[in-house]
């Protein structure tokens, strides 16, 4: 069995027509949902960008136990696993932070890396620049050099296939086009878009807005609406500009879903629905001015966590279905991994923390799990069920440490032992700080789904259940020992 596996950053599930949208265009998500299974309650695991491929990659969670970060010696990709399987692994993709320092590890057990470079602060291109325009100079109010550093490497684009998405898609299509002969591939296909800077060429820059845009930033700087951060955009920034910022992610999601079209096409063309899996989902969503926030940090609404995925695997094809498929079962983005696994006849125990969803897939049962817990390192753990969703506050002095095999800098306080359950290797400890508190919030879900209206003080009998929901999900996860201090649980 083939694989192809579809990472679309930044993808909100809201502005799809498979969830609802009828707003933004994009047939072909919109098509391939017709075809696949489609997963209501399927969460974020570790935010955001590398923790989450962390886990997509390694089945392993890691928020918990450390923040963004290079893979480790002891984690199994799912790139060397497919190889072992016999499939040729390729990956495609303009995520720059792949090639940073604090990141690496994930391309290097693929058989074939195609890097797209420039997006966002990639290092890139350093002309000097006499001027730039005024949406370039727009997004320095906030973001300083990114700016300059993004405009530098998109000043030379002149047409849409010089921008991201196009050129990551059409390099998959390609890669597909030359390699699908193989008797068995795995084709990883990523594209940072629709991750911002929102800056989308047209016809897309105009196709959900009549505003002109060149004072407004494409690139908002992030917000929590807890800590004041960046508070005088919020004073400042008009509807207007909201307005325009959203129309150009939208835009950009259009776009990404054009490109993404060929690549269905290649399909279509060498008849591969009937020996390839498709998965497409996101690392997480992105906030677009809701709840006064721009970004996808704590504490993780459903606008951000709960996010899109959709698979298609060829046993469904003697499904009989009139309507497209849908599952409602609690699934979590470490699932991923155990499922890519399973798809490629590779050993699916590899996953420490993941569960396949083949059996979902091929309707053996309609449950998954009773909770999923998520978060960034830091801060606190968000748990979910069918009914509510609880965000845990935090001990800003209480310990908290990083575990992890690789020290960037020198950390004087670390030390060294076998600190992580089924790691039978040493690791360091490094004590750091713990983010900026949030407060303690519980939402519910069946009567309350936009999450507007905090219940912990007046049911705190709900509280008590979902923090005792929230603990046992830790126990099963094996987090560490002074997480269940700094989150107000007795030692253990």
């Amino acid at each position: 069995m083939n694989c192809i596996m579809i990472l679309i950053d930044s993808l909100n599930r809201r502005c799809l027509g498979p969830y609802g949208n009828t707003v933004v265009r994009t047939p072909n998500l919109d098509r391939f949902a017709q075809r696949a299974i489609t997963f209501d309650n399927h969460f974020v695991g570790s935010t955001p960008c590398m923790p989450a491929r962390r886990e997509l990659m390694t089945g392993r969670k890691e928020f918990l136990w450390r923040g963004w970060g290079p893979l480790e010696p002891f984690d199994k990709p799912v790139a060397l696993e497919a190889r072992k399987a016999g499939a040729v692994a390729s990956i495609v993709t303009d995520h720059y932070h792949y090639w940073e320092n604090n990141a690496h590890g994930y391309l290097e057990h693929f058989n074939a890396v195609k890097l797209i470079r420039g997006h966002e602060g990639d290092m890139w291109n350093t002309e000097p620049l006499t001027e730039i325009p005024k949406w370039a100079a727009a997004i320095e109010n906030h973001r300083g050099p990114g700016g300059r550093t993004y405009y530098n490497n998109v000043k030379d684009f002149r047409t849409e296939e010089d921008f991201f998405s196009p050129k990551t898609l059409s390099e998959a299509s390609d890669w597909l086009e030359k390699n699908h002969m193989h008797e068995k591939f795995f084709l990883w296909t990523e594209c940072f878009d629709v991750h911002e800077p929102f800056h989308v060429p047209e016809p897309y820059r105009s196709m959900y807005t009549n505003l002109n845009g060149d004072e407004y930033s494409v690139w908002p700087p992030y917000q929590n609406g807890y800590h004041g951060y960046n508070k005088e955009y919020w004073e400042n920034v008009s509807q207007d500009e909201l307005d325009y910022v959203r129309a150009q992610y939208y835009g950009k999601l259009t776009m990404t879903d054009k490109w993404l079209g060929k690549l269905l096409d290649k399909l279509d063309e060498h008849n591969l629905w009937d020996n390839t899996a498709v998965i497409i989902t996101t690392d997480h969503g992105h906030e677009l001015g809701e709840k006064q926030r721009y970004g996808k940090q704590p504490p993780h609404y459903d606008l951000s966590a709960n996010i899109p995925l959709m698979i298609w695997h060829p046993s469904l094809s003697s499904s009989c279905h009139s309507q497209p498929m849908r599952v409602d079962a609690l699934t979590s983005a470490v699932d991923i991994y155990p499922t890519l696994l399973e798809i490629l006849g590779a050993d699916a125990s590899n996953s420490v923390h993941g569960r396949s969803l083949m059996p979902l897939i091929r309707r053996e049962t309609e449950t998954h799990r009773d909770a999923v817990i998520y978060g960034q390192f830091g801060s606190g753990v968000t748990v979910t069920n069918k009914e509510y969703t609880y965000h845990s506050s935090w001990d800003e002095d209480g310990e908290i440490n990083v575990y992890t095999s690789f020290m960037i800098h020198p950390q004087p306080l670390a030390t060294g032992a076998k600190y992580i359950p089924g790691v039978d290797c040493p690791v360091w400890k490094i004590p750091v700080r713990s983010s900026a508190v949030i407060p303690e919030l519980l939402f519910d879900r069946i009567t309350d789904p936009a999450q507007e209206n905090d219940v912990s003080a007046l049911n705190r009998g709900t509280v008590g259940q979902m923090r005792a929901v929230l603990k046992r999900v830790m126990d099963e996860e094996g987090a560490p020992p002074e997480q269940y201090a700094r989150l107000g649980f007795e030692a253990v």
